[in-house]
């Protein structure tokens, strides 16, 4: 885990922009991704934020699929989930990361050591959303998103919304996966520019 992973100006910029969507694929935030290949140039801040990420994760790969995590913590969207390629459901990236923006109550990234096909979980760490900190676990590892209460979300929870937990997430991979495309490629999200 890294604190202060990145530039305040670069958050500050990257979170900008990150506003700048609006209502946008809320629902969809976390099935929104895209890809940034090994070389490529960014195309707009939280590119620039993904490519400064890539740098401190020190590893050599293909590229990152990325997205950006938007949920409020009494409504999560996700499960607790394996990182695959969802064609192939057999691969995984080499690494897993996630970017906080911003502190929230509850939405702790919880990982486990499970792995596909291996025994139940015996471990179960967490990390606090803190704004500009940075986690990275391997990319084969049963995790997930704790709710407001600290607990497994199973349905949203009574009461108000809160703060929205906004995240940049970042899978590093041998090749790319199936039918994730660039940013400019997808269309979507063009208030990032």
């Amino acid at each position: 885990m890294k604190e202060g992973a990145l530039p305040e100006s670069l958050v500050r910029r990257a979170g900008r922009a990150i506003v700048r969507l609006g209502a946008e694929r809320l629902r969809e935030s976390y099935f929104t991704t895209f890809w940034l290949p090994r070389g490529a140039e960014p195309a707009h801040s939280v590119e620039e934020a993904v490519l400064q990420l890539w740098r401190l994760a020190r590893v050599r790969c293909a590229g990152v699929e990325w997205w950006i995590g938007r949920a409020y913590t009494t409504d999560l969207p996700i499960a607790f989930h394996f990182d695959h390629d969802v064609k192939e459901g057999s691969r995984h990236p080499l690494l897993s990361s996630v970017f906080f923006f911003n502190s929230v109550r509850g939405g702790h990234l919880a990982v486990t050591d499970q792995r596909r096909g291996s025994a139940e979980a015996t471990l179960l760490e967490t990390v606090k959303p803190r704004r500009n900190r940075y986690a990275i676990f391997g990319g084969d590892l049963f995790h997930g998103v704790l709710d407001a209460r600290g607990r497994t979300p199973r349905r949203p929870l009574p009461g108000p919304r809160g703060r929205m937990r906004i995240t940049l997430v970042i899978n590093y991979w041998n090749r790319r996966p199936t039918d994730v495309p660039t940013w400019s490629e997808s269309g979507r999200y063009r208030a990032l520019k």
